[in-house]
């Protein structure tokens, strides 16, 4: 129980990051707009408002970037066998093998079984003898 709930933890932790990653990059194209829209106008340009929100945007844009390198090194560190505080999924899959190797391991047995079972000879033979009589 305790493996799940630090799981879910760390899922919902994640997923909160994104969401905040999220109003990010909002925020950051508010700050591209901005600026744009300063540039653009046909009167003055207020240079330090422009200077202001284009210091912003690149801040914006250098947060997001490391908030995305730290998700997608967390994404490969859950997703591949390298084992992590916050998942379980290695267990998972080791659970999974081992389990196809158990199923694979008792069908084997089974085929042996059936092999080493003695035939029943005398049963032969009633066939036998029936399948000869039918043929007369």
């Amino acid at each position: 129980a305790v493996v799940s709930t630090q799981s879910t933890g760390m899922k919902s932790r994640e997923l909160q990051s994104l969401l905040n990653l999220e109003s990010a990059v909002i925020q950051t194209v508010q700050y591209a707009q901005s600026t744009l829209e300063e540039m653009s106008r046909d009167s003055e340009i207020n240079t330090q408002k422009v200077k202001n929100d284009a210091q912003l945007f690149m801040k914006s844009v250098q947060h997001i970037n490391e908030k995305l390198l730290q998700t997608i090194s967390y994404l490969g560190e859950v997703s591949t066998a390298v084992p992590h505080g916050g998942s379980v999924y290695n267990a998972e899959k080791d659970f999974q093998l081992a389990h196809e190797q158990c199923r694979l391991v008792l069908d084997r047995l089974d085929k042996l079984n059936e092999k080493s079972k003695p035939r029943d000879f005398s049963s032969d033979c009633v066939q036998a003898q029936n399948n000869s009589i039918m043929e007369s």
